[in-house]
């Protein structure tokens, strides 16, 4: 009985002591777990925002635009000290930026979503007028690019919204008529011309320009015919006259002018 009691008693001891060893490790485990956690996140507040991520539907915008705009800050803070509204009102000053979101994704991303102006029509040669009628300037070679594919408006400075509204105008009569515009120019006298496809040039003048491009339309197959019959084609068409109009044909035909 007294060995058997002394075997039970170390037993109990020797299970007490593994106990203390278990919570001691256990212990030791979560402090140093809890260190390197701390010492994680400190490294990871400390580093500098490092990699940048841009989404957005992008016609003008390079990765090389945000670059260099983002350099011109300096070094960028840490994911917790960098203010992103800096680096979204540097993004803005390119002209053809609508609107940008900047947040930052841990530990050391930035998220950049870009909207950019939709381009509707060139304007005087050097400014894109946009779907919500914003002029917006954009670097030479996307500006020759754009020319291929949009109309040109021209108007003395500030008239843009004019010219604007009657392309508009002008488009909705002719494009029933399968008439397509390459241009359309308003000079200081508020006088108009319009450029159509195969080149095709309009004289409407500064009154009832309305009237005189339903005209057009009304006379075109007369002028097709004639097209045909001699194998020529239209330099202009000056539609300014009360009653008729008068027609410029190309060098091949017999009569440079004609007036009805």
């Amino acid at each position: 009985m007294i060995i058997k009691y002394v075997l039970k008693k170390g037993y109990k001891l020797q299970h007490q002591l593994l106990d203390w060893i278990l919570i001691i490790v256990t212990t030791i485990s979560i402090v140093w777990g809890v260190y390197k956690i701390r010492e994680w996140i400190h490294n990871a507040c400390c580093s500098p925002v490092s990699y940048m991520i841009v989404t957005g539907e992008r016609n003008y915008t390079t990765d090389t635009d945000i670059d260099q705009l983002i350099v011109k800050l300096g070094v960028l803070g840490t994911f917790i000290t960098q203010d992103v509204n800096i680096i979204q009102k540097q993004i803005e000053s390119l002209p053809w930026i609508q609107q940008v979101s900047v947040r930052k994704q841990w530990p050391d991303t930035l998220k950049i979503h870009i909207i950019e102006y939709i381009p509707l029509t060139y304007w005087n040669d050097f400014y894109i007028i946009s779907t919500k009628g914003i002029i917006f300037r954009v670097p030479k070679e996307y500006r020759d690019n754009d020319q291929k594919v949009m109309p040109s408006l021209y108007g003395p400075e500030g008239s843009e919204r004019v010219v604007l509204a009657n392309y508009y105008a002008f488009n909705e009569i002719l494009k029933s008529s399968k008439f397509h515009i390459k241009s359309v120019h308003m000079d200081t006298r508020y006088s108009w011309q319009l450029i159509l496809q195969d080149n095709i040039h309009l004289k409407l003048g500064r009154n009832n320009i309305i009237e005189r491009l339903y005209y057009f339309i009304k006379i075109y197959p007369i002028l097709i015919q004639k097209i045909n019959d001699n194998n020529t084609c239209i330099d202009y068409i000056d539609l300014r006259y009360r009653s008729g109009f008068a027609v410029r044909w190309g060098s091949n035909f017999d009569h440079s002018c004609t007036l009805w």
